[in-house]
């Protein structure tokens, strides 16, 4: 199985998962050109595309899924509340709705739906040994209990402590961020790595806030944090970050 992070960041996230002869994006958050370029700086080619899962309805998560959709002919997969929330967005596609409780095969791949924890109908990722968990204020039992089995991850890092609440935003902002429905700190995601992570091959550190959050801040609290051996990388938040396998 090979990983290609097309964009991670509060400003856009994509994630290609490709096994054998089966090509799924999670989410589709730039726009279809955007991402189009970015994959073809990855060697891969949007055409190649099975599907397409979605994480939640937040802008940075679906603004190119539609244009992708009808441009490709692509299914987009999401949950009925996550579709719902979505279709105002995605424009004139219908989506291959799923029960967000039970796993689901794409052309005899295996997809399960892992609960998380957002102000808007969510869910995260698990696709054979990886796993996709961002935009999630807490670490859901579904992910403590999940993490251990997996190989490869995605995990959200979004957000420094103490920078959001010494930073500019407005009190009700930074309750948000900080609350069990906003985003999954450095502290917060290094400390599961490390307590849940024994079997990773490798972590990948995303969805980095512009303004409350650096990739220098992200590596330092995991080194601080994680003992385990493991590879890991901060996501880049304006440019394709690479590919990696399980």
């Amino acid at each position: 199985m090979e990983i290609s992070v097309i964009a991670s960041g509060s400003n856009g996230n994509c994630c290609l998962v490709e096994e054998k002869d089966i090509s799924l994006l999670i989410d589709a958050g730039k726009s279809g050109r955007e991402i189009e370029q970015r994959m073809q700086r990855l060697g891969k080619s949007a055409e190649d595309i099975d599907g397409i899962l979605i994480t939640h309805s937040h802008s940075d998560h679906i603004s190119g899924a539609g244009v992708l959709a009808r441009r490709y002919g692509v299914p987009i997969y999401a949950s009925k509340e996550i579709y719902s929330e979505s279709r105002f967005k995605l424009g004139d596609v219908e989506a291959r709705e799923f029960d967000v409780k039970r796993n689901f095969k794409i052309k005899g791949l295996d997809v399960k739906p892992i609960a998380t924890s957002h102000n808007v109908s969510s869910c995260g990722y698990v696709i054979g040994n990886f796993g996709l968990f961002t935009d999630t204020g807490k670490v859901t039992k579904q992910v403590e209990d999940t993490l251990p089995k997996l190989k490869g991850v995605l995990l959200e890092s979004n957000h420094d402590i103490d920078m959001v609440l010494n930073g500019p935003y407005p009190v009700f902002l930074k309750q948000w961020i900080l609350s069990d429905k906003g985003h999954l700190s450095n502290l917060h995601a290094s400390s599961l790595l490390q307590a849940k992570g024994k079997n990773l091959n490798f972590a990948l550190l995303g969805h980095l806030s512009g303004n409350n959050n650096t990739p220098e801040v992200v590596k330092e609290a995991f080194e601080t944090l994680v003992k385990r051996k493991m590879d890991f990388s901060v996501c880049s938040r304006d440019n394709e970050s690479g590919k990696w396998e399980i």
